[in-house]
């Protein structure tokens, strides 16, 4: 009876036009009056614990869902990655002066320390941890309204080299590269050695000749 008389009480005052916008609106049904509708939509919640947080995550991922997932939250700061690959692959190609093509093998070794590493938008639209080198850029991204993790990659040095057009190390421009929700697969893992991304690649990646690759990142806890 006293929360009912309350409800009239407060019914009296609420006499108006302006719809009220509340952590908990107690008007439910915004029609500028607080009656017996607005307490019937609040007596199955009655007793309820109010304003708590989402219940946390318990799935207990491998050390690369892990560290991924903290490093796009921003719980991990990553100061550098060390990057190394040797790309093997083999192509008939034609050379000035003869008419005929000929079956060529090429191999390629690269590496570079990376330290210029920022967390924004990637060319998906996902947050992503960007790795910007010399004419070689790394992403790892995810994309919060499906779950899906993402590497992509743009390697723009193959083609100023002449390989790309050449038929090697698959086609130039931007790689949209590979992507898995969790859990990961068995491919992608990380060690002591370092990332490993070894699944899901197609023949139009680079990453796809890699005869030998190596990430090896470097990271702190954020404070």
């Amino acid at each position: 009876m006293t929360l009912m008389a309350l409800v009239v009480a407060v019914t009296a005052g609420a006499q108006g036009t302006t719809i009220h916008e509340y952590p908990w609106n107690p008007d439910s049904n915004n029609d500028n009056l607080i009656g017996i509708n607005d307490l019937l939509d609040f007596l199955p919640v009655f007793g309820d614990e109010f304003g708590n947080p989402p219940e946390p995550c318990d799935y207990d991922g491998t050390p690369l869902e892990e560290w991924w997932g903290q490093v796009i939250s921003g719980d991990i700061i990553v100061d550098s990655i060390f990057f190394e690959f040797l790309l093997t692959d083999s192509a008939e190609v034609f050379y000035p002066g003869c008419p005929e093509s000929v079956m060529d093998t090429l191999e390629f070794g690269w590496n570079e320390m990376i330290t210029d590493l920022q967390v924004g938008t990637d060319p998906f639209g996902g947050t992503a941890l960007g790795c910007y080198g010399d004419r070689f850029y790394w992403y790892f991204s995810f994309t919060g309204d499906n779950g899906m993790y993402r590497v992509v990659t743009y390697f723009p040095l193959l083609g100023d080299l002449g390989f790309l057009p050449d038929g090697f190390f698959g086609t130039y421009g931007w790689q949209f590269g590979v992507q898995h929700p969790l859990p990961f697969p068995e491919g992608w893992y990380l060690d002591e050695e370092g990332i490993h991304i070894e699944s899901g690649w197609n023949e139009d990646n680079w990453p796809y000749y890699a005869n030998y690759s190596h990430i090896l990142p470097y990271w702190h806890y954020a404070e």
